[in-house]
């Protein structure tokens, strides 16, 4: 199939997905998302696939959803003005009952571009987001649903939503608190600030800042060393973390049990057994 929205190489054992699309500095429209759906299924089911990169063609990561788009979206739709006789929650609170009760599939009850972030974080390898530069609204959703991200010193991110009367409707919302705090959530999400890279790695939400020169270096190097580690072993672990976020202590350590059992009959425990016994680097084939 012919990319015309994203660039892809293979590296190793790393799968590269580069957003290309400079006249809208890489907004993200379903043209794009259908071509990386493809490139991802394909990451899933190769097993010599064993770690993703996502990026963006310079100077941006991704800008968001596709603006034109909202605007055309805009002047096509029915004027249906909002009640004035009910509070925003109430009018929220019938809306998803609403929603309840038509007991849509995701796939079909979250629409659009705003799938991806669900896709990229339902991944069961690791993922690691190189923010080379602006990652805004969607676009930073984007970039938070990968494992890890490494961001250039050039990067900048924002919850651009609110400035366009809208909400963070790519799991932000999920995500944030969770990794800052539900102050800081809220203060990005109702001013939409912009954050340097400095800002963003001091409140957590990436994990390293690189050099623009060497952004794709480094993150290319920490993902083969990944992929060459007991990436079986690495899907159990982020399903465990996120299951772990909804439950406590107690109910962690009892769901770790059955992923222990899993994790010991994989081929990828037996290699790292033998190596330690035979003092030599193992070898994992992630199985």
């Amino acid at each position: 199939m012919t990319l015309n929205f994203i660039k892809s190489e293979t590296i190793d054992n790393v799968l590269l997905l580069t957003m290309h699309h400079p006249e809208t500095r890489n907004a993200i429209g379903l043209d794009m998302l259908r071509e990386i759906e493809l490139e991802l299924d394909r990451f899933e089911t190769n097993p010599k696939l064993r770690t993703l990169v996502l990026t963006g063609s310079d100077p941006s990561f991704c800008s968001g959803a596709n603006v034109r788009n909202m605007g055309e979206d805009n002047q096509n739709a029915e004027p249906d003005p909002l009640p004035d006789d009910r509070s925003p929650w109430d009018v929220l609170n019938e809306a998803w009952d609403i929603q309840e009760l038509q007991n849509k599939r995701p796939r079909d009850s979250i629409e659009g571009v705003r799938y991806l972030p669900l896709r990229l974080h339902n991944l069961q390898k690791p993922s690691i987001a190189a923010v080379n530069g602006s990652a805004i609204g969607l676009g930073m959703g984007i970039a938070l649903s990968c494992d890890i991200r490494i961001a250039s010193e050039k990067a900048i991110f924002s919850e651009m939503f609110v400035r366009r009367g809208l909400i963070p409707a790519d799991g932000s919302c999920w995500q944030l608190p969770r990794m800052i705090g539900l102050g800081n959530t809220l203060l990005l999400q109702y001013t939409g600030d912009i954050l340097d890279a400095a800002k963003a790695e001091k409140l957590g939400i990436i994990n390293k800042i690189a050099s623009h020169n060497n952004l794709m270096e480094d993150t290319l190097e920490l993902a083969s060393t990944i992929g060459k580690g007991a990436t079986y072993s690495m899907s159990l672990i982020k399903r465990l973390v996120h299951k772990s976020l909804q439950v406590d202590f107690e109910e962690s350590l009892k769901l770790a049990g059955p992923a222990q059992e899993l994790a010991r009959r994989s081929q990828d425990h037996k290699e790292g057994v033998n190596a330690f016994i035979e003092k030599r680097k193992p070898k994992f084939s992630g199985r």
